[in-house]
């Protein structure tokens, strides 16, 4: 019974989540794709019996084809136990770059590789190919038919098929233990993120003039509205905006979200304010169920946990004395920010389709994600010099690329960075290096007065 209550709780947790969540989910779970290829292998085992047994194939074929019962027992218990060996292998490589990524890198690297497609094919392919072999040696009988061809041919095939796999493993696994790879399949990871999470979930509801919700926002503040407070504990994983601006529009009230998405909120938290007209009756409930929440953070439209990965990959790296691989994340980071820069729209108001606001998000500037991805980092780096001129490097390329709209971020950062380092150069190259960066940073970002004044301040101190 214990047994069965686990099961039915465990399948009520999958089959409450959201389509979005469900697929997440199914992408992250290593069990998932193997699943999927032990049914087929389990179709592929039905066809080669049916042909063997029902079609008698083996018996019409030419006797250079044909396999006797004791030779197909022979090969199908050999493969089988040579499959589960290779699988084994597998599972204990896939150990050591779990134990790899989370020494040196983070432990949150681990859902990358897991997730990726290559891997769990490969043990879907493994576990398929043994499960194949192993109920074929089950099923064998040789009442039913003497010769056979279709069982042990497909034995030899999946064998065959596995070895290539398994080669196949050793070099992707390589790959993604060289760090260029790695970085770069998390980079893609958050573009993909900012592509769903602020272009096509947020964008089309932006609103295109300011100053006339402005308005409508100061008298809003002015009376202190409704709060609905979260029913649970936990990271803010997901919210449905456009279920929220479809009841909002159709309840006709205007919501504040409190908390952004990676937030953690207890469950007497508020998590938003609204304002109704006098009297309106509103279903606050409802409102909560656009909300998930979960005892982890997660990618889904976490652009900031996204980021923090290739932080995390760079702040490891520079404690482990392995500055090319800091710099990598580094410059991963940058192409990562230069392109929320470019195509993110910074106003936290959204209206419906008539123009009229409806959800005031919580207010994040290009600035808060310039210092989540590269403020860390250049605390963590402390005294490197290096580190700090690669910092200063990788905003001059931002700056060059990004929304003018985003040049006094920019230079605000480089010149806290800068600050943060005058006391550590060792020589003049050091100090050279980094006024140059610094420079180029304030022609990017059309600064130049400003650092003439920096560099006078400097000189006088």
């Amino acid at each position: 019974m214990a047994q069965v209550r686990l099961l039915d709780k465990y399948l009520r947790r999958y089959t409450q989540l959201s389509e979005r969540e469900l697929s997440h989910q199914l992408q992250t779970n290593l069990w998932f794709t193997p699943v999927l290829y032990i049914f087929n292998s389990f179709i592929l085992l039905a066809i080669a019996f049916t042909a063997d047994y029902k079609l008698k194939i083996g018996e019409k074929m030419w006797s250079i084809f044909s396999v006797n019962y004791d030779l197909t027992q022979a090969l199908v218990s050999t493969l089988t136990a040579a499959t589960l060996t290779l699988t084994t292998f597998t599972f204990n490589l896939i150990l050591v770059v779990f134990t790899t990524f989370s020494g040196q890198f983070s432990p949150r690297i681990l859902k990358n590789f897991i997730a990726s497609k290559a891997t769990q094919r490969i043990l879907g392919i493994f576990t398929a190919s043994f499960f194949y072999m192993l109920f074929s040696f089950l099923f064998l009988n040789k009442r039913f038919t003497e010769q056979f061809f279709t069982v042990p041919l497909m034995a030899v095939i999946l064998a065959s098929v596995s070895m290539g796999t398994f080669i196949f493993f050793i070099n992707h696994a390589v790959a993604w233990l060289q760090v260029n790879k790695m970085t770069n399949e998390m980079k893609k990871e958050s573009l993909a993120i900012v592509d769903g999470s602020l272009q096509k979930e947020i964008e089309p509801y932006r609103v295109k003039d300011t100053g006339p919700v402005k308005n409508l926002v100061e008298d809003l503040v002015k009376s202190p509205g409704n709060q609905i407070k979260s029913n649970k504990a936990g990271y803010i994983q997901l919210i449905d905006f456009a279920e929220i601006m479809e009841e909002a529009q159709k309840d006709d009230i205007v919501i504040e979200l409190k908390h952004a998405i990676g937030d953690y909120v207890f469950n007497t938290t508020p998590i938003l304010t609204y304002w109704k007209r006098q009297g309106q009756t509103i279903d606050e409930y409802k409102y909560l169920a656009f909300f998930s929440f979960g005892k982890r953070q997660t990618e889904v439209q976490d652009i900031e946990f996204s980021i923090n990965k290739l932080v995390e990959v760079a702040i490891r790296s520079v404690g482990n004395f392995d500055p090319k691989t800091a710099q990598n994340a580094i410059y991963q980071l940058g192409e990562l920010l230069t392109y929320i820069s470019c195509v993110a729209n910074f106003d936290p108001y959204l209206v419906d389709p008539n123009g009229q606001l409806r959800v005031i998000l919580q207010e994040k500037e290009f600035s808060h994600y310039l210092y989540n991805g590269l403020g860390y980092i250049r605390h963590y780096s402390e005294n490197n010099v290096v580190v700090g001129i690669e910092i200063l490097k990788v905003l001059d390329m931002i700056a060059r690329s990004a929304n003018p709209r985003d040049y006094e971020a920019i230079w605000d950062f480089a010149v806290y960075t800068a600050q943060g380092f005058e006391k550590d150069f060792l020589f003049g190259l050091d100090y050279e290096k980094f006024n140059s960066a610094l420079y180029d940073i304030a022609v990017s970002t059309k600064h130049e007065g400003d650092y003439e004044h920096l560099r006078e301040k400097a000189g006088s101190q």
